[in-house]
């Protein structure tokens, strides 16, 4: 047989060399190609690791939040939270001051490359006989006090309030902000909001000088509603059970029903801008009538927790029958005294054609206290109208029932798209909106008067050249409103 002259035997060792060689050039091409693989996934990772905007916002606001709930039972007057204030600021190297009216101004400059941007400032109330409704609003401040970018000068100003006065508005020194500085001014809200008109205040006082006999009836009767939710005069207003009015309900039913009584004492709230949390009577009724003023009570109080006590579990409305008293009103003023209380205003008192709430009034106290009646009520508006049309038509009631009335305190409605700073506010609304948008993606920012009280009408008092946008604080809207306020402070300002 003859021989072909192919060697199979080298073939196949020269096909396994070439194979190691293969396999090695393939080995340290998979491996490069995984380091390349493995460093994009990481820059990925790393990439996708960087938290957006919003996220830090809502976790370091998040954050301040819960640190000043878990403060509140060590804030029990307006120096502890001045004083938490202005270590907060030190902690987070942010000078702060304190003024003669108790406010704490934090002064930030502005970043580099951003000196000559509008500066802008950032308000917000704290009392400490009602920090809960003021803890979110603060928490926006301080969020914005820390995490603005790129932003001109910026002051965040807590403005102390005592009783739901306006002290620290009222005594802030107008120094503090240029004729062009752009003024957000936060407030707790019965709804999200941005308004460039807030409410206006009367306070008004009902005095009466009492009378007293010995009582006629023999049975006596304390009756009592307590635990109710004292809050500063909102929208919410109607939500909340006033015991002074229902109380003052209570013996308007026993009128118009021919129940005798005669009225020892009735007291309560401690405020006019304050919803009562409690109030007491004593009442002196004839043991023939005993039946029907148990049976009359009980409906009340039955009525009432149907209306209040799934929201407000803790709600206390009792009575009990007490020692007989030595005296009672004279009958006369106690007849002036339930016709008052019967026909005055409580509550949401007018609403414009959408349902806003444009007018609202609160009777915040009562007392019979050294033989004098004193009754201390609020009434706001956004309508200066409106406002008006209610002091005279509790001056008519007032002078029906034979009682005394005084305007006590007076101040008008602010209205930002009014006199010199009206261009000023529009643009900054404008800005303002886009600004909204622009961090939350929602190009429906509500824009709606308040008809509640605000510091903007101070500030307007003292520069009215100043463009200041109100931003109504929600549990909804709290993060939007900070995310807003830095994304608007940082337009423009960045290095070219």
């Amino acid at each position: 047989m003859r021989k072909t002259g192919i060697n199979f035997k080298k073939i196949l060792e020269a096909l396994k060399k070439k194979k190691k060689h293969v396999l090695i050039g393939l080995s340290a091409a998979a491996v490069l190609t995984a380091c390349i693989v493995g460093a994009v996934i990481l820059f990925q990772e790393e990439e996708a690791a960087e938290p957006s905007l919003e996220e830090v916002l809502e976790e370091k606001l998040n954050a301040y939040e819960t640190d000043l709930r878990d403060s509140l039972g060590s804030l029990n007057t307006n120096e502890d939270v001045a004083d938490y204030l202005l270590t907060w600021a030190k902690n987070k190297e942010i000078p702060a001051t304190r003024d003669d009216a108790g406010n704490v101004i934090f002064t930030v400059k502005a970043s580099k490359n951003a000196e000559n941007a509008q500066p802008a400032a950032v308000l917000c109330s704290f009392d400490a006989d009602n920090m809960e409704q003021h803890v979110e609003e603060m928490a926006v401040a301080l969020c914005v006090a820390k995490n603005a970018v790129n932003h001109g000068k910026l002051s965040v100003v807590f403005l102390a309030a005592e009783g739901g006065q306006q002290t620290g508005a009222q005594n802030l020194d107008a120094g503090h902000f240029s004729d062009d500085t752009a003024v957000f001014c936060l407030g707790s809200s019965a709804g999200a909001r941005v308004s460039t008109t807030t409410g206006g205040c009367s306070r008004i006082e009902i005095t009466h000088s009492l009378k007293y006999r010995k009582p006629s009836y023999t049975r006596a009767y304390r009756i009592t509603l307590k635990n109710c939710p004292s809050q500063i005069l909102d929208g919410t207003v109607d939500s909340v059970p006033n015991p002074i009015k229902i109380l003052g309900n209570v013996l308007a039913n026993f009128k118009s029903t021919s129940l005798l009584f005669e009225l020892s004492s009735f007291h309560g709230g401690k405020s006019s801008d304050f919803t009562p949390s409690s109030a007491s009577m004593t009442v002196v009724i004839n043991e023939n009538d005993e039946e029907a003023f148990l049976r009359k009570m009980d409906n009340s109080i039955e009525k009432i927790y149907d209306k209040y006590q799934e929201d407000y579990p803790e709600i206390e409305y009792t009575y009990e029958e007490t020692d007989l008293p030595s005296r009672v009103l004279k009958t006369s003023d106690t007849d002036n005294l339930v016709s008052l209380m019967y026909t005055a205003f409580d509550g949401v008192h007018e609403r414009d054609e959408d349902g806003v709430v444009i007018s609202l009034t609160n009777i915040g106290k009562i007392s019979c206290k050294n033989r004098k009646l004193k009754i201390q009520i609020s009434a706001m508006s956004s309508s200066q109208l409106l406002l008006d049309e209610i002091c005279e038509s509790y001056e008519t009631i007032c002078g029906l029932c034979d009682v005394k009335y005084h305007l006590k305190e007076q101040y008008p409605v602010f209205d930002g798209l009014s006199g010199r700073a009206t261009g000023k506010t529009e643009a900054l609304l404008d800005s303002f909106e886009a600004a909204f948008t622009g961090f939350t993606g929602d190009s429906s920012m509500k824009v709606e008067d308040t008809a509640v009280l605000t510091p903007c009408t101070m500030l307007k008092e003292k520069n009215d050249s100043l463009p200041v946008l109100f931003l109504g604080v929600t549990e909804k809207t709290k993060h939007k409103y900070a995310g807003a306020i830095v994304t608007w402070m940082d337009q423009g300002t960045e290095e070219e």
